[in-house]
């Protein structure tokens, strides 16, 4: 089409519903001929599902992508935020030209809350942006040479629909008494303006039906069936209903049960929202006499088990996350290693959703910035999800503050708490690991000067050199989720934190040509080492901040420590023999060991059945990963699963060189510890596909690589180093 839809849906303007309709339809009629073609421009104040006569277009789900739409009032937020933002709302290009018919057209937006108006749970204080949903849309139709501009204009028409209620964070009821014209008033809508957002195409991969689950009944005693997934997804499940008008059908979803009943603890239900209500999963449909096949359109569950009382039974289930498929394979003798590698897949794409990897996909569903960059660099690895982390380190810099440059907690901005460190840092690790992963300096670039800006902030919010605090009146966390109490200093673990993005910072520097900023990251560098050796330095032991809950291994991933600082990391964690670190240590740690010739170690710690590691949540019936290692709290947090990616990059050894970026200059250096007989994977690179098997046979390795077509590739293996080009290669060491 020659009508830029760029431009075409900035001519149109927002519409907004009655605020007392909960999902409502917003209605256009159009005619065409019957060669005519059409595209629409598409977004909306809340999720839309968008009809063309009648029929849904497409198979996304919960668009538009997540994001900051525009200001909304932050009195009743539970911390003061002063933060200036970017706001933004994302629009879908979609060819509606299999749909039309001659002559007579119907366009039908139905909306449902979304994270726009979300007001049941209030963990956070009142996040919605509004109490009225709303959508703006640019329609070009094309007939021979002919083109025709329809925008939103106010002319529109809506009604309620079936969706009576509709809350992201609980579920939706549905009564399908109300479906069909004859229960539709049709009203005005509202034209407003919303200048400060910025209408930016969709470029985030959309949610859809990954895959279907056949649910395993456990029980049925005429009044309630009982069901498990015998996995957590996050998703849907379809109903097949049938009862007498007003008879209800209630669905409830859980992680967990207990003597035979759902659990609710794990996902939210200690919580109570505004209307008083616990926070618990749960979806109604009420019924009209007649057989219905229902599924939501407004809300994903996050669950392993789900109950069903009334007139229904289940379908089947539906698994709904962002598209991003897995680029990866691993297998090896160790079934805990085995069960990690699936448990952190399954936990990571359950927290994909709208372009934001979020904590977990039920209780709080939030980007956490924490959480999203310690596994940054395994997903982005593991998953096709360049296009994803694009998104998402643009919504860390639109929660951003303009001025000072504070960094906040979720993204997008939705509350939260967390630290300076490990979260805030999030605006300069997330982006230097897409630019290692894919090589494209394009954030970097873009966002340069905002990474130089967070710096200057953590500068502002440090005494003597050491990060001591952030914003008057919020948080301000170190390592989070350790096994014990938290006793790491919170100083320390911050100013970890900026000494290893000033060297990321530095690096990223020299990449995009900013030399003549290197001395001045390397002085404040240099202060901030200073400060932590001279606070917390022991020189007769070479510990830092005394070992505790691996105060030593933040030292070494900073550049700070010596030898003995290493063996103390390894004596420690090869007597102690489980985790008792934070998430955001705890990758860091068995990244060292792997490195640093204590693969033995990493093992017993990544392998044990205690209370702090993977084996003790494989033990007890997990199949995504915990957000504590004593089970407490959500069962569908990807946080500790970072460490998945050393299965990847340290035991199958797929890497690069310090200076690569891309994996142009592709190392492949296996680590083969005395507990595991054998490992092979593979993953998808930029350069292609790296395929890595391993296998002991006696004294000897076997190994079988295969690169891709005209790479080449150093192997390093003890004291063995071989070039390699692209091909099978197959040698015994």
């Amino acid at each position: 089409m020659k009508t830029n839809l760029d431009l075409a849906i900035r001519k149109a303007t927002w519409i907004l519903c009655p605020q007392e309709i909960d999902a409502p339809i917003i209605r256009r009629s159009f005619r065409t001929t019957a060669k005519a073609s059409a595209v629409v421009a598409l977004s909306a104040l809340g999720f839309f599902k968008l009809y063309v006569n009648g029929h849904p277009v497409g198979d996304e789900f919960f668009r538009p992508s997540n994001s900051l739409f525009h200001a909304r009032d932050s009195k009743s937020w539970i911390y003061p935020i002063r933060d200036s933002f970017t706001y933004r709302t994302y629009y879908s290009t979609i060819d509606i030209t299999p749909w039309l018919a001659e002559g007579d057209n119907i366009l039908e937006i139905a909306l449902g809350n979304g994270w726009y108006r979300q007001t049941a749970r209030t963990a956070e204080g009142n996040m919605a942006f509004g109490d009225r949903l709303g959508a703006i849309y640019a329609l070009v139709l094309k007939d021979g040479e002919k083109e025709t501009l329809i925008c939103s204009d106010g002319t529109e028409r809506c009604s309620a629909s079936a969706t009576i209620y509709n809350q992201l964070f609980i579920g939706e009821v549905y009564d399908t008494a109300l479906e069909g014209e004859a229960f539709r008033d049709w009203r005005s809508v509202e034209i407003i303006d919303l200048p400060d957002t910025l209408l930016t195409p969709e470029d985030a991969p959309v949610d859809r039906i990954v895959r279907r689950v056949a649910p395993t009944l456990l029980l049925d005693n005429g009044e309630r069936k009982l069901y498990d997934v015998r996995e957590n997804i996050s998703g849907l499940v379809s109903l097949r209903v049938k009862g007498k008008a007003g008879d209800e059908v209630h669905v409830r979803f859980a992680e967990n049960m207990q003597n035979g009943e759902l659990s609710y603890g794990t996902t939210g239900s200690g919580h109570r929202g505004s209307d008083g209500r616990p926070q618990i999963m749960e979806d109604v449909c009420i019924c009209d006499g007649n057989e219905h096949l229902f599924t939501l359109q407004f809300v994903w569950h996050a669950f392993r088990y789900f109950e069903i009382t009334g007139p229904g039974e289940a379908v089947d289930v539906s698994v709904i996350h962002s598209d991003t498929p897995v680029t990866s394979s691993y297998h090896s003798s160790s079934p805990e290693l085995n069960w990690l590698y699936d448990a952190f897949l399954r936990t990571q794409l359950n927290n994909m959703h709208g372009g934001v990897p979020s904590d977990c996909p039920h209780r709080e569903r939030l980007g956490y910035t924490g959480d999203g960059q310690v596994c940054a660099r395994a997903a982005m690895t593991m998953l096709d999800s360049r296009a994803f982390y694009r998104k998402w380190i643009r919504d860390i810099f639109d929660s951003q503050d303009k001025t000072t440059g504070h960094v906040n907690h979720t993204a997008p901005f939705a509350g939260g708490g967390g630290g300076p460190g490990g979260w805030g840092c999030a605006a300069i690790i997330v982006p230097y690991q897409y630019f290692k992963t894919y090589g494209d300096t394009e954030p970097i670039l873009t966002y340069y000067d905002r990474m130089k800006r967070w710096i200057g902030y953590l500068l502002d919010h440090s005494e003597g050199g050491l990060v001591v605090r952030e914003e008057e009146g919020g948080w301000c966390l170190g390592d989070w989720c350790t096994l014990e109490k938290t006793q790491i200093p919170i100083p320390y673990v911050n100013t970890c934190y900026l000494i290893k993005s000033l060297r990321y910072l530095e690096e990223i520097a020299t990449a995009i040509g900013k030399t003549e900023d290197i001395p001045f990251l390397t002085s404040v560098r240099k202060m901030a080492e200073d400060a932590v050796v001279a606070t917390y330095h022991d020189a007769t032991t070479g510990s830092f901040a005394d070992g505790i809950q691996g105060a030593d291994a933040f030292a070494l991933w900073a550049g700070l420590g010596d030898e003995r600082t290493m063996s103390n990391v390894v004596e420690k964690y090869k007597a102690l023999g489980h985790f008792d670190t934070g998430f955001l240590c705890t990758e860091i740690l068995c990244g060292l060991l792997l490195e640093n010739g204590a693969e033995d170690v990493a093992f017993a710690l990544l392998t044990s059945h205690d209370r702090g590691s993977f084996g003790y949540m494989m033990d007890h019936g997990a199949t995504t990963l915990w957000e504590r290692w004593d089970g407490d709290g959500s069962h569908d947090h990807p946080m500790f699963g970072a460490s998945a990616g050393h299965l990847i990059f340290s035991l199958l050894g797929i890497g690069q060189k310090e200076s690569s970026a891309g994996y142009k200059e592709l190392v492949i250096a296996p680590k083969t510890p005395t507990g595991l007989d054998f490992a092979k994977g593979s993953v998808t690179l930029p350069i292609g596909e790296v395929f890595v098997v391993w296998e002991r046979d006696g004294e000897k390795i076997h190994f079988t690589i295969r690169l891709p077509k005209d790479s080449t590739c150093e192997f390093i293996y003890a004291d063995q180093q071989i070039q390699l080009s692209g091909g099978d290669h197959s040698f015994d060491i």
